[in-house]
């Protein structure tokens, strides 16, 4: 599936006190949780941005000028918390920034019962028809041939073996395409890199691995959040800023006995009664 996000306003807690992080409008995804979610890789760390964990797929990126503009918890000059308008351009908007490194997974070669001469051939010399023509052209190749052993070696292929020794001539050389096709994997499908045919025998060059941000101290990309619910306010403590339910502290206080908002505001009623009175 294609990965798709879009700003949805979380469910209220039922607890008197909860992290910033319920406001979320967003999801927040590591590398692993991207792919376990969308089945494919997030992009590759980009050290130009800082660390980002969510996305949005609803912004128009149609103008690479547009903004994006949502809330977010911060603090004020003061010091105190509330919520802050964040303005950010819409292509930033639009793609997360994971620390971490792309994976690629890992290429295997089946067994094979082929043989030659009765004893079982190394499969990594076999490969699909397909691939083994897509990489002669890729390496400007030629002379496509299928091994076929002799009369006193014969290869045997048996009718459930897709798979085939198949060979072609690069720089005046003859080279094997499942050889070739291992040491172009070897780091994984997919894994980047060039070849090297300024040699007789075409060799694979992975690409220097890329920084991954592990190390990356900067702030995070902050997360929109919802607004404050009428019942819901900031509330600083040891543990930073939390939301706390003002209907449940309400609640908590008269339980308890303790004197409460509404206490507070009958007293003050009635002490404007006495001093009309008098």
């Amino acid at each position: 599936m294609a990965p798709f996000s879009k700003p949805e306003n979380p469910a209220q807690p039922n607890l008197l006190a909860y992290g910033i992080s319920e406001l979320s409008l967003f999801s927040s995804y590591t590398r692993e949780s991207y792919l376990a979610a969308f089945g494919i890789q997030a992009p590759a760390w980009d050290p130009s941005r800082v660390r980002k964990t969510w996305f949005d797929s609803t912004v128009d990126t149609s103008d690479p000028a547009n903004v994006a503009i949502y809330k977010m918890v911060a603090q004020d000059q003061s010091g105190a918390w509330g919520l802050r308008q964040m303005v950010i351009p819409a292509t930033e908007a639009a793609s997360v920034n994971l620390p971490g490194a792309v994976t690629y997974p890992p290429y295997t070669v089946a067994p094979t019962q082929v043989t030659s001469g009765g004893y079982t051939i190394n499969p990594n010399y076999l490969s699909l028809e397909a691939d083994a023509r897509a990489l002669m052209a890729q390496l400007g190749g030629s002379g496509f041939v299928q091994e076929t052993g002799n009369a006193i070696f014969p290869i045997v292929y048996p009718a459930s073996e897709p798979r085939r020794i198949w060979d072609f001539v690069v720089n005046g050389a003859e080279v094997n395409a499942g050889a070739l096709l291992l040491a172009r994997n070897a780091n994984g499908i997919g894994a980047p890199g060039h070849w090297d045919t300024s040699h007789t025998d075409p060799a694979w060059v992975p690409d220097p691995v890329p920084q991954t941000g592990g190390n990356d101290t900067r702030p995070a990309c902050p997360m929109p959040a919802r607004d404050l619910l009428p019942n819901e306010k900031f509330q600083t403590g040891l543990m930073g800023v939390s939301v706390v339910r003002t209907d449940l502290q309400q609640q908590q206080a008269e339980q308890s006995g303790q004197f409460t908002p509404d206490d507070r505001a009958t007293l003050q009623r009635i002490y404007q009664i006495l001093s009309r009175a008098n």
